[in-house]
C-alpha cells in the first residue's frame, strides 16, 4: 500500500491517454471461460493495441475447488507459452503481455501461502473475484488478511458490477477502509446508468486499476478503447493521463 499511495495524485501527467494498461483481461487460450483458440487471442491482443492498449495483463479465473496453484501455473504456462509462439511467428503489433489470475474468493485463503505465485506480474497485488453475493464483512476481513499474510495487496476485480447488481455504493468505502485496492472495468464508463457515476469515481480516486475484462471478439470484447474516449469527451482527459502515469510508475516504468 505504501507504494502505491507514495505515487500521490498530483504525479505528472506526461502519459497520454493513448497509452493504457488494462489490468484485468482473459486472452489466454483455451485455460477457462475467455479465448477459445490461439487465433482469437491474437486478434484480441490485435484489437487490445488497436485501441490503445500498452500493456495487458492476462488474469484466467482461479478457482480453489477446482485447480491447485502449482496445476494452474503449469496450465497458465502453457497456454502463455503456445500464444509467444503464435506472437512471434505473426509479428504483427501487440500490448506486452504480464501475467496474473482472477482468484475466486474461498474461506481459508488467507492460509493458503500457494497464492502468492498468483501475483499480477511484478507487482505485489493479488487479484480477487468476491463471490456474486452480497459482501459481508467476514469475507472482507479475510481478504485483508490474505494480504497481510502473504506480504501482498489485494485488488477486488470488478467492483463497479457489484455495486449495480447489489445497488449497493458503500463498496468503494468498505474496500478503501482496509487495506486493499479496487479494479472497475471499462464497461464503468460505457454504461449509460453509471458513466457519470464512474467520472465522479475516477475524479475522486476511488479505485485504482481499470480493466476491460475481454473473453472474446463479440459479446465480452475488447472496450477500454471506447472508455478512453468517452472519458476524453466527458473533460476528464487531464485525470485520466495521471490516473495512467500512476499505473506506469506502480510498475516501474517511469
Amino acid at each position: 500500500m505504501a507504494r502505491w499511495k507514495a505515487l500521490g495524485r498530483n504525479t505528472s501527467t506526461a502519459i497520454i491517454i493513448n497509452l493504457m494498461i488494462d489490468f484485468h483481461s482473459h486472452i489466454l487460450p483455451g485455460i477457462d471461460d475467455g479465448s477459445d483458440s490461439i487465433e482469437t487471442s491474437l486478434a484480441m491482443l490485435q484489437e487490445s493495441k488497436r485501441q490503445g492498449v500498452d500493456i495487458i495483463f492476462a488474469t484466467p479465473h482461479f478457482y480453489a475447488n477446482e485447480n491447485d496453484p502449482q496445476t494452474f501455473l503449469r496450465q497458465r504456462s502453457r497456454a502463455f507459452e503456445a500464444l509467444k509462439s503464435a506472437m512471434f511467428k505473426k509479428m504483427a503489433d501487440y500490448p506486452e503481455i504480464m501475467l496474473g489470475a482472477e482468484i475466486l474468493y474461498f474461506p481459508g485463503m488467507s492460509v493458503a501461502e500457494e497464492l502468492n505465485g498468483l501475483a499480477m506480474g511484478n507487482t505485489p497485488c493479488l487479484l480477487i473475484e468476491p463471490p456474486l453475493v452480497p459482501w459481508s464483512d467476514m469475507m472482507l476481513n479475510e481478504v485483508e488478511q490474505t494480504g497481510k499474510n502473504l506480504n501482498k495487496i489485494p485488488v477486488i476485480a470488478h467492483v463497479d458490477r457489484y455495486m449495480r447488481i447489489f445497488n449497493d455504493y458503500t463498496l468503494f468505502d468498505r474496500i478503501n477502509g482496509r487495506k486493499m485496492l479496487a479494479q472497475v472495468n471499462a464497461n464503468y464508463f460505457i454504461r449509460r446508468d453509471t458513466a457519470k457515476r464512474a467520472l465522479r469515481d475516477l475524479q475522486d480516486d476511488r479505485f485504482q486499476f481499470i480493466g476491460s475484462d475481454c473473453h472474446n471478439l463479440t459479446s465480452r470484447a475488447q472496450n477500454m478503447g471506447q472508455a478512453a474516449g468517452l472519458i476524453q469527451e466527458a473533460g476528464a482527459k487531464e485525470y485520466f493521463s495521471s490516473f495512467n502515469f500512476r499505473l506506469y510508475a506502480f510498475l516501474g516504468r517511469v
